[in-house]
C-alpha cells in the first residue's frame, strides 16, 4: 500500500505487523543524516581524519582519498568499508581519542531538526505503548525527543525471548556520552576488529538480532546494503542460520536494483525515489506514523474517500481502500454508516473486473464512448496490462496471477479457519455451503446492504453464483418493504437467484440418470429424475452491449437490459433414452408439465424464444435441423414423439 502517489509501495503484511506490535525499525545514520544533518558511516570517518590531524600519508587519508575517488568513478557508494579506516586509526591513536573525535563530530546543533527521529519513535511505538526501537547511531536523538526513553547499550541489552523487556531504545554499537566527548559503556564498534568481535568472534550482536528475528519482523531504515552494520550482520546471520525472514529495508532507487542489492542478504526491499532529499520516503513514513498514531482516524479518512466513487480518486487511494477491505476490522468500518461506499467499488475488489478487456456500451451505431476499466479501477500495486487496441475485438487482456482480490483468501483469513469453514464428510457441513470466514462474509453483508444500486446486480450478473448466507441476506434486503428499491432491480435479484439454483452440470446428471436406468431399470425415481434433468431454467449473464463498466447509478437505474441478460436454457441431449411403454403415460406427463414451465419461463422475460419454433414434420429449410435439436423445438419433438409412441 502506498500512502503518497510516488511513496514506496509498504506490504500489508508489514503494516499489519506494525498494528500488532510485532515489528522493530532498526535505525541506521540515513536516519540522523535526514533531517538532523549528521554525517553517515563514511562521512564520520572523514570528519575524524580531519579532527585528529592525520598525515596525509597516513595509510587511512590515503584510503578515505581512494574510496572517494572509487565512488566518484563508478557510482556505487561502499566500495571500501569505512569500518577499515577507523581499523587503520587505531594503529595511530588510542580508542579514547578516536571515540572523542567521533562523539565530537556527532554533536548536534542546539536547533536540530528531530522531526524524522520522532516518526520513527512513533512507528515502534507498539498499541501497548512500549518502543521497539535498534538504532546502530552513536548519537542521542532519539532520547532528545523528550519521550523519557530507556536506554539500552552493550553489553547490557534487553532478551528478546522475555516478554515487553524490549522497551526503549536499543544502542546496539554503543552510545556518545550526553555532552559528546566520548562513548559510554563499552565505547563504539567502529573499526573491523570491534565489527569482528561484536559479530563473529564474541557474536554478541549475532545472538541479540537472531533472537529478534525469530519472534519479531525487522524493518531496516537509513541504510544502504553495503553499510558496514549491514554487511557484518547479515552476513553472520546467514551463516549461522541460512537463510533469513521477516526482514524488510527501505532502499533508494528503480526496483529492481534495489531488490538486487538486497535479495543476495535475504532481505526484501522497499524501493523509493531518492530525489529531493529522500522526500517520498520521509513523507510517507510520516503519514505511516500518522496512520499509528491514531489508526481510526486514519481508517475514517480513507473510508469516507471511498465514498466519492473509485473511479475519480487516484490509484494508490484505491489501494488504500483496498487495504482497508483485506482485514476483517477494516471492513467492518467499510460497513457502518447513513452513507454506504457505492457498489462501484466490486469491480476494484474484483480482479476480472479491473483486469476486464476494454469496449464500448451500446449497439452497432450507438456505440458509446471507449473505456478501459483499468483506468477506472486499477490499483497501484496492480501489474499495468498492455493497452489494447479499441478496433480490436479479438484482442484478451489476462489477469496476472499475482493480482490482489478482495474476495479470495489471504493470509489473515486462513489464520483462524474453523470447522465450519470446511466441507465435511457427513454431518450438517456435508449437505450445507461452509460459512464464510469473518472477513469474507462481513464483504457479503456490505454488498447486501448495497443491493439496491445497478452496480451491485451488474456485477453480480458476472458471477457463476455468490454464497447461500449472501443470496439470503440479499434476500431479506430485498424483503423489507420499507426499503424504496426499484421493481426493476428486485426482478433482476430473483432471477439471478433463480438461475444460480441450477448451476448444474446437465451431462454428469444424464450419463448417471442413463447409468442408474442400465442398473435397475425404470421406476417412479427414475421418472422424476428424469423431468429434472430435462426441465429448462433460467440463465443469467452479463450483457456484453452494456460496456466493461456498470451502469450510471442514475440515468439507467431503471435500465434492465443493462443489468444482465436472461435466457431460458434448455438441456441437450444428445443420445435418446427409450422409454417402456408402460412408462410412456408417466414420462408424456412430465414432458408436458416441463413444456408449460418453459412457455411461463419464456413469456416471463418477454416471450421471444416462443416465436421460432421448428415444425413437428420435418422440412427442407436451410438450418432446420439444427432448431429440431436445441432449445423450445428440440423439448416440442422429443414430447410429440413420446406422445406418438403412448
Amino acid at each position: 500500500m502506498r500512502f503518497l502517489a510516488d511513496g514506496p509501495s509498504i506490504p500489508d503484511e508489514l503494516l499489519w505487523a506494525r498494528d500488532q506490535g510485532r515489528v522493530i525499525f532498526f535505525c541506521g545514520a540515513g536516519v540522523s543524516r535526514a533531517r538532523a544533518k549528521l554525517p553517515d558511516f563514511f562521512g564520520l570517518a572523514r570528519q575524524v581524519v580531519s579532527r585528529l590531524g592525520v598525515d596525509k600519508n597516513s595509510p587511512a587519508y590515503k584510503l578515505i582519498q581512494e574510496a572517494q575517488e572509487i565512488d566518484r568513478r563508478v557510482g556505487i557508494p561502499g566500495v571500501i568499508s569505512a569500518d577499515r579506516v577507523f581499523g587503520l586509526l587505531e594503529r595511530e591513536f588510542t580508542s579514547r581519542d578516536i571515540e572523542e573525535a567521533v562523539a565530537t563530530a556527532l554533536k548536534p546543533p542546539s536547533q536540530c531538526d528531530l522531526s524524522a527521529h520522532k516518526i520513527l519513535l512513533d512507528l515502534s511505538t507498539t498499541p501497548q505503548g512500549a518502543v521497539q526501537l535498534v538504532t546502530t547511531n552513536f548519537d542521542r536523538l532519539f532520547e532528545d525527543c523528550g519521550r523519557n526513553l530507556k536506554a539500552w547499550q552493550p553489553p547490557r541489552l534487553p532478551d528478546p525471548m522475555r516478554p515487553n523487556e524490549i522497551n526503549g531504545v536499543v544502542y546496539l554499537h554503543g552510545r556518545s556520552t550526553s555532552t559528546y566527548s566520548g562513548a559510554e559503556g563499552d565505547g563504539f564498534v567502529l573499526s573491523s576488529s570491534e565489527f569482528g568481535r561484536a559479530y563473529l568472534s564474541g557474536g554478541w550482536a549475532t545472538a541479540f538480532i537472531r533472537e529478534i528475528l525469530g519472534k519479531y519482523v525487522v524493518v531496516f531504515v537509513g541504510y544502504t546494503a553495503d553499510d558496514p552494520p549491514v554487511q557484518y550482520l547479515l552476513e553472520a546471520l546467514r551463516r549461522a542460520s541460512g537463510k533469513l525472514e521477516n526482514a524488510y529495508a527501505f532502499q533508494s532507487g528503480n526496483h529492481d536494483d534495489a531488490a538486487a542489492r538486497w535479495r543476495y542478504k535475504g532481505v526484501e526491499a522497499i524501493p523509493y525515489s531518492p530525489d529531493n532529499e529522500h522526500a517520498a520516503l520521509w513523507q510517507s513514513l510520516g503519514a505511516w506514523a500518522e496512520r499509528a498514531c491514531d489508526p481510526d482516524a486514519w481508517y475514517a479518512k480513507v473510508i469516507n474517500l471511498s465514498k466519492n466513487g473509485p473511479a475519480v480518486i487516484q490509484p494508490h487511494e484505491r489501494g488504500q481502500v483496498a487495504h482497508v477491505v483485506s482485514t476483517y476490522e477494516g471492513v467492518k468500518k467499510f460497513c457502518v454508516g447513513e452513507v454506504l461506499p457505492s457498489a462501484e467499488w466490486l469491480c476494484v475488489f474484483d480482479k476480472n473486473r479491473r483486469f476486464a478487456k476494454p469496449g464500448r456500451s451500446g449497439l452497432i451505431g450507438h456505440k458509446g464512448p471507449y473505456i478501459d476499466p483499468f483506468d477506472l479501477y486499477g490499483l497501484d500495486s496492480d501489474t499495468l496490462p498492455n493497452k489494447a487496441d479499441p478496433e480490436d475485438h479479438y484482442a484478451k487482456r489476462e489477469v496476472p496471477p499475482n493480482a490482489w482480490d478482495a474476495f479470495e483468501l489471504n493470509r489473515l483469513d486462513r489464520s483462524p479457519i474453523r470447522d465450519d469453514n470446511l466441507p465435511a464428510l457427513r454431518g450438517y457441513w456435508a449437505n450445507h455451503s461452509p460459512r464464510l470466514v469473518p472477513r469474507i462474509g462481513q464483504l457479503g453483508m456490505w454488498l447486501a446492504k448495497v443491493c439496491d444500486q445497478p452496480a451491485a446486480v451488474w456485477w453480480a450478473a458476472h458471477q457463476f453464483s455468490l454464497h447461500q448466507s449472501i443470496q439470503a441476506h440479499i434476500a431479506r434486503e430485498l424483503g423489507h418493504s420499507n426499503r424504496p428499491i426499484d421493481q426493476n432491480i428486485r426482478n433482476a435479484w430473483r432471477l439471478l437467484f433463480e438461475s444460480w439454483n441450477y448451476a448444474e452440470d446437465f451431462h454428469m446428471d444424464w450419463y448417471a440418470l442413463q447409468a442408474v436406468i442400465e442398473a435397475d431399470g425404470w421406476s417412479s425415481a427414475v421418472v422424476r429424475r428424469l423431468g429434472e434433468v430435462l426441465r429448462p431454467r433460467f440463465s443469467a449473464e452479463p450483457n456484453l452491449w452494456a460496456g466493461p463498466k456498470p451502469p450510471d447509478p442514475e440515468a439507467d437505474k431503471v435500465d434492465v437490459n443493462r443489468l444482465l441478460r436472461m435466457d431460458v436454457k434448455y438441456p441437450e441431449s444428445h443420445e435418446v433414452i427409450i422409454v417402456p411403454d408402460e412408462w410412456c403415460a408417466a414420462v408424456v406427463n412430465i414432458l408436458r408439465w416441463n413444456l408449460e414451465h418453459a412457455v411461463a419461463l419464456e413469456r416471463e422475460i418477454g416471450g421471444y424464444g416462443l416465436y421460432n419454433i421448428s415444425p413437428i414434420v420435418q422440412d427442407q429449410i436451410e438450418g432446420a435441423e439444427y432448431l429440431r435439436t436445441h432449445g423450445l423445438s428440440a423439448m416440442v419433438i422429443q414430447f410429440s414423439e413420446l406422445f406418438s409412441q403412448l
